[in-house]
């Protein structure tokens, strides 16, 4: 365990690297960030682009659930081996910039709780891998490429922002990996050859109780609301997925409709995380976010449909 606690190997070489370059990097690990995958997939299910998936729905609540099962599965394990970050990964000096710039640096520069293993470089291998898989855009080769640069560059930038260390990465690109295989393995649609967002919400919700077990029982500051999103969020997932029987069927929604749906959900579960709620308020409204998102077109069909005015013979 001491090796694991003394676990770097010269990361600190990177503390006086110009702040530009930080702040790049910065910006560059917001792909692998939950705001940058609740804003992504929600459009994707919601706008069902099918230039980029024959099953555009299917496809975009699997990347919910497999969104879930990383942060599930990464916070059990910090919970459970209680590793530190860098010394100065909650701290960072903000540059001489214009306040809004200055503010974005120490917040895209700065991280906190447990450090082992890394839920970002674990995050990215799980949905960026499997969008290479899923996705039809290009061919499968030049996915795979472009998911492997991906993932390199937000896991070096974890490293280059100095909220991890270079193992932490490591260790969590092979655990994403083996967490893709996994599923692949057991969750995959027979009818259409990918991954089942049922299944997948099914045991994101497996891995994400025992993360609220490991929160319970060891503790974590700022990882509980980790696993009651994952938790909620897997439960309402798994409930609006199910409430639908022809998901590739239903209206994309509006851009305007879209715009107003996702300021409301995002509100919510930004509020939720605001106000520090309790656990049973962060699962139940998590679940109610997810829940909407998902048959948020269902609703706007309906509405539509009842807002019909019948023509006089």
């Amino acid at each position: 365990m001491l090796l694991l606690q003394t676990r770097g190997l010269g990361e600190t070489a990177l503390a006086n690297a110009p702040d530009l370059f930080v702040f790049l990097f910065g910006l560059v690990t917001q792909l692998g960030d939950q705001w940058f995958y609740f804003v992504l997939f929600t459009s994707l299910y919601w706008l069902a682009r099918p230039r980029l998936t024959t099953y555009p729905r299917q496809v975009a609540a699997a990347f919910v659930g497999l969104a879930f099962a990383s942060l599930a599965l990464v916070t059990a394990l910090k919970v459970g081996l209680a590793l530190p970050r860098p010394p100065t990964a909650a701290v960072a000096d903000a540059p001489s910039w214009p306040a809004p710039l200055a503010d974005l640096f120490v917040s895209f520069t700065t991280d906190d709780g447990f450090g082992f293993p890394s839920g970002h470089a674990l995050g990215t291998t799980v949905v960026y891998g499997a969008a290479a898989v899923m996705l039809d855009v290009w061919d499968r080769r030049r996915r795979i490429v472009a998911a492997a640069v991906i993932i390199g560059v937000v896991s070096l930038s974890r490293v280059v922002i100095g909220v991890h260390y270079g193992i932490d990465v490591v260790v969590g690109v092979l655990l994403g990996l083996g967490l893709l295989k996994a599923l692949f393995s057991v969750a995959v649609d027979d009818e259409t050859g990918l991954l089942d967002p049922a299944r997948v919400f099914g045991v994101s919700a497996a891995l994400a109780l025992v993360a609220l077990v490991a929160v319970l029982v060891f503790g974590g500051p700022g990882h509980t609301e980790h696993a009651a999103a994952a938790f909620g969020g897997s439960l309402g997932g798994f409930f609006g997925w199910t409430r639908l029987s022809d998901h590739e069927s239903l209206p994309t929604l509006s851009m305007p409709v879209a715009f107003v749906a996702l300021a409301v959900a995002g509100g919510l579960w930004g509020g939720l995380d605001a106000l520090d709620a309790p656990l049973p308020l962060m699962v139940v409204g998590t679940a109610v976010v997810v829940a909407f998102i998902l048959v948020a077109p269902r609703l706007q069909d309906s509405l539509a449909s009842s807002n019909v005015v019948p023509s006089a013979d």
